[in-house]
């Protein structure tokens, strides 16, 4: 992922913009980027979409909190 999006919005952004629980919603990730990662990676590992877009988004939970 740190190829395709910068260290500021791999920990400014979430997955695709919604509202957050304890605040204002943070902006969404470039959206074709955002597509085309979880795409390859599904295809390459055979998962569906979903299983990679949760994993995806738990990761980016991850490194924001590192970052705090």
């Amino acid at each position: 992922m740190c190829r395709l999006f910068t260290p500021h919005q791999l920990v400014t952004c979430s997955m695709k913009g919604a509202t957050t629980t304890t605040g204002s919603p943070r902006p969404s990730l470039p959206a074709a980027e955002r597509n085309a990662i979880i795409d390859v990676i599904a295809k390459t590992f055979d998962k569906p979409l979903v299983d990679v877009e949760e994993k995806m988004r738990g990761c980016l939970r991850r490194l924001r909190l590192m970052h705090k």
